[in-house]
């Protein structure tokens, strides 16, 4: 057990993206004053310690499962004990809360989203209706907790919006992707249950996510430059969606997947360019 290990059970480049995203919006949320730059670097400690946490839990209660899916991961392979992972999950809680004091609302929400992770590791993952949704706020949180980290939470709550809706629906595309496994296991999960007609629901989300996203610059948070890059990434969205639609198979629905994911990505990097132009 090394700390490659470890470091391979928490996902470091998922902690990584997601401490990312609240110190971009703490720095967008602080009009990028350089005197709340420590707030913002203490933020996004505590959101990669947090999103660890979850990372290591949900490994926990899907070792039997990872023992046939993945059985490279560190705890079916052994490379980790379940009992050191135990410890790790913890240790990464009590340290993402303790650092989370330096603020109240952060604190707040940081034990919020601990519990949450908790509970979709423990009982929602198996019911994918709910546990979609507990995924899309935790991933928009970030950007709330940038905000909550300067005392300015209002002006990054339409970036959670759009972040929110466009994970909740690559999560149902995701679901339509897993609905052979998923009957197996006996999860429930809106494909199953609604078939083609779920991934209507997710092209509803991300057309709601597409109408928001110029609100950023409607009110003057971000300079014109976010426009460009945000409509691309709009275009992109609503056309791999819709492309998914007019061939919903296994194969396509991981090809939507896989476009989302990339295409959040660069979504992020359009708040970036429109947040230091504006």
């Amino acid at each position: 057990m090394g700390i490659r290990d470890y470091l391979d059970l928490i996902r470091v480049k998922n902690c990584l993206i997601a401490s990312l995203g609240a110190a971009i919006a703490g720095l967008i949320a602080s009009n990028f004053n350089i005197h709340m730059l420590d707030r913002i670097l203490l933020a996004s400690l505590v959101v990669f310690l947090i999103c660890g946490f979850g990372n290591v839990i949900n490994d926990i209660y899907d070792v039997d499962i990872d023992r046939i899916n993945k059985p490279h991961r560190p705890l079916p392979s052994g490379r980790v004990s379940l009992k050191g992972a135990k410890v790790l999950a913890w240790i990464l809680a009590i340290s993402g809360l303790l650092l989370s004091l330096f603020n109240w609302l952060c604190f707040i929400m940081a034990l919020l989203n601990t519990l949450i992770l908790y509970l979709y590791a423990r009982l929602f993952k198996r019911d994918k209706r709910i546990g979609n949704l507990l995924v899309a706020y935790l991933t928009g949180s970030v950007f709330l907790f940038g905000g909550a980290s300067v005392g300015n939470i209002l002006i990054t709550f339409i970036l959670f919006l759009c972040a929110m809706l466009t994970t909740w629906a690559r999560e149902i595309v995701k679901d339509f992707e897993d609905m052979e496994g998923d009957r197996k296991r006996g999860v429930i999960s809106l494909p199953i249950r609604y078939g083609k007609g779920a991934l209507y629901l997710a092209l509803g989300l991300l057309t709601l996510a597409v109408i928001l996203s110029p609100l950023p610059y409607l009110m003057g948070i971000f300079n014109y430059l976010y426009l460009p890059g945000i409509v691309l990434c709009d275009v992109l969205l609503l056309y791999s969606i819709v492309k998914l639609l007019r061939n919903p198979t296994r194969e396509e629905a991981e090809r939507c997947a896989r476009e989302i994911k990339m295409i959040i990505s660069l979504i992020l990097i359009a708040f970036i360019v429109g947040a230091i132009s504006g």
